[in-house]
């Protein structure tokens, strides 16, 4: 801004929206990041949440003959499978709804451009898939040391 002839440049208009949108980014990182932390810890709390409900039905699972082995696996199965679930669902979701409120910010911003991103998804998903390993498979060795019949007696 030219305070001796009260006007504004280009320049200038777009220097303080690269500025706004540099604070927007980094709230929404941040948003985003207090989001995938809840998420993370969410879904640890719904597997070890179903496998100490489940501590029972697995001792009988057991004592008929289904070997640990097998039972890790499945339990790994299961939140591969949450996961994969959920992030096709959250992908597909997530694409459509920023595509519509980005597009409807592009009409009242000037000099906003709606951009795809697919790094944020392509960087969460490893760790949303190793955690969907490492945590079944650590409450399963905590859970799995107590011998079959004294699981069967816990009610």
């Amino acid at each position: 801004q030219h305070a001796e002839m009260g006007y504004l440049t280009k320049e200038v208009l777009q220097k303080e929206f690269r500025n706004m949108m540099n604070v927007v980014a980094t709230i929404g990182i941040a948003l985003s990041g207090v989001i995938a932390l809840i998420g993370i810890l969410n879904f640890i709390n719904a597997i070890l949440t179903q496998i100490i409900s489940r501590k029972r039905e697995f001792a009988m699972l057991q004592s008929i003959g289904m070997t640990g082995s097998q039972l890790r696996k499945t339990l790994i199965f299961e939140g591969v499978s949450y996961i994969a679930a959920s992030g096709a669902v959250s992908f597909v979701l997530g694409s459509v709804l920023s595509w519509i409120i980005l597009k409807a910010m592009n009409n009242m911003i000037l000099f906003f451009e709606y951009r795809f991103q697919i790094l944020p998804f392509v960087i969460i998903m490893p760790v949303l898939v190793c955690s969907s390993v490492l945590v079944p498979v650590l409450a399963w060795r905590r859970i799995g040391k107590r011998s079959i019949v004294e699981r069967l007696r816990d009610s």
